[in-house]
């Protein structure tokens, strides 16, 4: 067994190592080069931020792109620590690796799904506001500025964001294209263009924020209907889904000798990867038969 994890250790190592280095080197390139120093002087925040950033962003999280990296490797490791201390098998150590830098994404994109919802939940009333706003003799940027402070989170951070930008001399299209970016919103990318379009045009803005409200109002109540008639199908799959890896890792810690042709014999871990295999295939499908676009 010790013989073993030095086999997955000392590669796992090797690697770790060199993606480390090859951060430092980037680093150090970025910031000595002339050419780069030249290039970050005329770029806004927004240009220099990675994809990992922009994502991490978008879930309401602040924070370096190297802490992100370090996160996947450091879910890479316990991963594969895992599936090794489980399974005993080094052949199927690496499926813990995938697994493990697979999680930190997923829940980042979970958490970008949530604020997006949460956020389009709170955008009608918003826009309901900048509509009697408006009517009331407000300019754009008052009422954005109106939004943002009766507006929760995560609204408040998007509209805050937006006021920020036009002080800066942003205009008001340009600080709601640009804020937007910090929630991935279908109705938010609507709102700005419809917004440009108002602007640009002379457009009544109150009568298309009324009408944009009452449209994403419908949305939201259909969205409820639908997550509650789904939840059942959602939940049945769920629990079908765990409960075979829960038994097979129950089996494995009460009896190894019992579950050990299936983890270290060759038909034993083609059997398995291929059963783990389908199992998610149909987690999948059926996902995918739930879900509703709307």
């Amino acid at each position: 067994m010790d013989l073993q994890i030095a086999y997955v250790a000392v590669p796992l190592g090797v690697v770790i190592a060199i993606v480390f280095a090859a951060l430092g080197v980037k680093a150090r390139r970025e910031y000595s080069s002339w050419l780069n120093v030249r290039r970050r002087a005329h770029e806004s925040e927004e240009d220099r931020r990675s994809a990992l950033q922009r994502e991490a962003m978008a879930a309401g999280l602040d924070i370096p792109e190297s802490h992100m990296v370090i996160a996947g490797v450091s879910g890479a490791v316990v991963g594969m620590g895992l599936v090794l201390a489980v399974t005993g098998s080094t052949t199927l150590a690496p499926a813990g690796l995938l697994l493990g830098v697979a999680v930190p994404s997923a829940w980042v994109k979970h958490r970008v799904r949530g604020r997006a919802r949460a956020f389009e939940a709170q955008l009608g009333i918003i826009l309901g506001q900048m509509a009697a706003s408006l009517r009331a003799g407000q300019s754009v940027p008052q009422a954005l500025e109106q939004a943002a402070l009766s507006a929760p989170p995560p609204a408040q951070d998007v509209f805050g964001r937006a006021v920020q930008l036009m002080r800066v001399g942003k205009t008001p299209i340009e600080a709601l294209e640009e804020a937007g970016k910090l929630v991935k919103s279908r109705d938010m990318e609507l709102i700005s263009v419809a917004t440009a379009v108002q602007m640009r045009t002379g457009g009544d803005l109150a009568a298309l924020y009324d009408q944009s409200a009452e449209g994403i109002r419908d949305r939201t109540a259909f969205r409820s209907q639908v997550s509650a008639a789904t939840s059942e199908g959602r939940l049945t799959t769920n629990v079908l889904v765990i409960l075979p890896f829960l038994a097979v890792g129950g089996m494995r810690v009460l009896s190894p000798e019992y579950m050990s042709p299936l983890f270290n014999a060759p038909g034993g871990q083609i059997t398995l990867v291929v059963c783990s295999g389908l199992i998610l295939l149909g987690w999948a499908v059926v996902r995918r038969i739930v879900a509703v676009e709307y």
